[in-house]
């Protein structure tokens, strides 16, 4: 602990020296040690046990340097996820107690840090610390399934097993979906085949396409999941589409198509017969479901329900969480692991780092 100079002459700030992880430039993380203040009114300081990387935006901002333009040149933060237990409460909170374990959105990749006390939840027995690090993307899927009117027994396709296809994939299963996911990689469908799902199949084989049309059969799918931000898997969602067909697009397209790509997908959405127009297919863009249940919004489902929702489902054995980790790592691999996941290893799926063991 350190003492700093009271604000406005008052009593002297009481700090916690930390290691904080950021992205200094392009392609480059560096390690700080910094110093956190005791929690104030309404907060807590949680000692974190694993910090998970986002495959979207963490990787994205790895190679921008920055998440928009006005930010590059000045150090960004890897936010995404951690776990960890209750180090020090503030005045004023209530419902919870110094140990209590974690779950906590929005950290970086930091051995400790203070929030507000909305900003964690509690995770009940039988949730690994681990496994809990990585699971707002579970959460995320909920609302997906929510924004993409998901309807119980539905046949879902989910094209990509990222780590957001592979996420979304388990929660549809809980919610007792059928579930064909989809992926070009070999890694990938291997990965996808030790989730436990319905049926899995790589594009663009012959036994792939065996796989998927008799798992489909002549009816096709009720919803896909579309979530590989690539232009090729969006085609890949609509060549596998029926009429009425509801594609929910979880995955974010930064670049435009290839000129042939997007010929191709203009031939398939608007030439005739169109199946955008004659096979009236919807598009839907499923970001999170609110964080407070605002009017005239119907539903009572909010980001902190669902991810509510899915640590418990994960307490009953109903998600196996623990499928989606595929490497734990110290938190000094963590550029490494960006660069791996920049340049395309598609074995690493769910990464998590580990603070408790971690080692100079």
């Amino acid at each position: 602990m350190e003492r700093g100079g009271g604000r406005d002459g008052g009593d002297p700030v009481v700090t916690t020296p930390i290691e904080h992880w950021w992205l200094a430039s392009p392609r480059t993380v560096t390690r700080q040690t910094e110093t956190i203040p005791d929690p104030g009114p309404g907060e807590v300081r949680v000692r974190l046990a694993y910090t998970a990387i986002s495959p979207g935006s963490n990787v994205h901002v790895y190679r921008a340097g920055a998440y928009g333009p006005s930010g590059e040149g000045v150090p960004q933060e890897l936010l995404y996820m951690g776990s960890g237990s209750i180090e020090a409460l503030g005045p004023d909170v209530t419902g919870i107690a110094v140990g209590d374990r974690v779950v906590i959105r929005g950290t970086g990749h930091q051995s400790a840090i203070v929030v507000q006390q909305s900003a964690v939840l509690r995770l009940p027995d039988g949730v690994l610390l681990r496994d809990a690090a990585l699971s707002y993307l579970p959460s995320w899927s909920v609302s997906a399934l929510h924004l993409g009117r998901y309807a119980a027994a539905e046949t879902v396709v989910v094209t990509g097993l990222g780590l957001v296809g592979a996420s979304a994939a388990l929660v549809a299963d809980a919610m007792g979906a059928r579930v064909l996911a989809l992926d070009i990689d070999p890694a990938r469908v291997a990965f996808g085949r030790a989730l436990g799902l319905g049926a899995v199949a790589q594009v663009g084989t012959d036994e792939g396409d065996r796989v998927a049309a008799a798992y489909l059969g002549s009816a096709g799918p009720d919803l896909v999941l579309e979530t590989t931000g690539a232009w090729a898997g969006l085609g890949e969602a609509i060549r596998r589409s029926r009429e009425f067909t509801r594609i929910a697009i979880m995955g974010i397209y930064r670049t435009p198509p290839p000129a042939e790509l997007g010929m191709t997908l203009y031939g398939m959405l608007s030439t005739y017969p169109a199946k955008f127009h004659h096979g009236r297919l919807s598009f839907i863009g499923v970001g999170s479901d609110p964080d407070e249940v605002v009017a005239p919004n119907p539903s009572l489902a909010t980001t902190r329900t669902n991810h509510r929702w899915v640590l418990e489902q994960a307490a009953r054995g109903r998600l196996p969480l623990g499928r989606l980790v595929t490497e734990v790592l110290p938190p000094a691999a963590i550029g490494d692991a960006l660069e791996r996941l920049a340049n395309g290893d598609t074995r690493l799926v769910g990464v998590v780092f580990d603070w408790e063991t971690a080692t100079e």
